[in-house]
């Protein structure tokens, strides 16, 4: 395992840990609201939800990545895929979110929203060409984007409480 990748170890564990915490408390959001976000009306909410969910597993699939005894090469590599795989249920999701109507909220917060994430990706992806090229200094992009996604997520979470509220009466 590389050195760098051991001094990244506890980060890592408490990265898998929040993540999988935060993806537990989605689930329990989003049954509580369950009929209100299925109905036909409300792709919009559909695909925040999506999003939010992978601002969690995105994260969750890194740091466990980064727990397996490996170079920073082959960490690279499998960051890649992620990424990759990831974007596309992501792409799915702003198709829908970067048509909003605004459903119980302005349409210009989920806009927003959407062009964030691509911003989030790009900067993603730069990391792991980084991590690629054997450079450490590519993890602390990934550290900090790990931070930063799930504090995002847990506002958007609550934002997504809210706006499913009024729907709901």
């Amino acid at each position: 395992m590389s050195e760098e990748l051991v001094a990244w170890h506890d980060f890592n564990i408490s990265l898998v840990t929040a993540a999988a915490a935060l993806l537990g408390l989605l689930f329990v959001a989003l049954s509580l609201h369950v009929r209100t976000l299925v109905a036909p009306r409300n792709a919009e909410l559909r695909a925040i939800a999506r999003s939010i969910f992978l601002g969690y597993v995105v994260p969750f699939a890194v740091g466990f990545l980064e727990l397996i005894p490996q170079n920073l090469s082959s960490l690279g590599v499998e960051l890649i895929v992620l990424l990759l795989v990831s974007l596309i249920p992501f792409v799915a999701a702003a198709r829908t979110g970067l048509r909003a109507s605004g459903i119980a909220f302005d349409r210009r917060v989920t806009v927003l929203q959407y062009i964030g994430g691509f911003v989030v990706y790009a900067i993603t992806f730069a990391g792991a060409i980084v991590v690629l090229a054997g450079q450490p200094s590519g993890l602390f992009v990934f550290g900090g984007l790990a931070v930063v996604s799930l504090v995002w997520g847990v506002f958007n979470t609550y934002e997504l409480i809210f706006r499913v509220q009024p729907l709901e009466r």
